[in-house]
């Protein structure tokens, strides 16, 4: 839901280094879309969380020119589009440096809105099997 949230929000351009880095999963390392995140903090700044939402193969590719856990992380000069969400949560649309970038249609559309489409299918799907089962308990009920 907050990947889908920030395609309707207006988008900002921020610069720095990273300060801080964390990868919350309860699944640890699943490469299921969506639960494994990498948050993170730039310029020392404790008050703006982004959160890049990407799959394991988009981390691969992206560690031959930035990661998160290299030494010299901190060191590395980003270019950041983020959309807010809320008063400090920025979801992380693109990124870039000067060795090089993961762009907004690979890690958007090609990403975030296609496993939200998916994921938004499979809660619909749902809620009708549930709406078909009740409406069956109800009229086998009435029997």
């Amino acid at each position: 839901m907050p990947a889908l949230k920030g395609l309707v929000q207006e988008e900002h351009l921020f610069y720095g280094t990273v300060s801080h880095a964390a990868i919350p999963s309860i699944f640890g390392g699943s490469n299921i879309p969506f639960f494994d995140k990498t948050i993170f903090q730039i310029n020392g700044d404790d008050q703006a969380n982004f959160i890049l939402y990407a799959s394991t193969d988009m981390l691969n590719n992206m560690a031959e020119w930035y990661s998160f856990a290299s030494r010299d992380a901190g060191d590395i000069p980003l270019e950041i589009s983020a959309s807010r969400i809320n008063d400090k949560t920025f979801i992380v649309h693109s990124m870039s440096s000067s060795d090089g970038e993961i762009d907004f249609e690979t890690l958007v559309m090609d990403y975030q809105v296609y496993y939200g489409f998916i994921g938004c299918t499979i809660v619909f799907a749902l809620a009708i099997a549930a709406l078909a089962l009740f409406i069956l308990w109800i009229v086998k009920k009435r029997k």
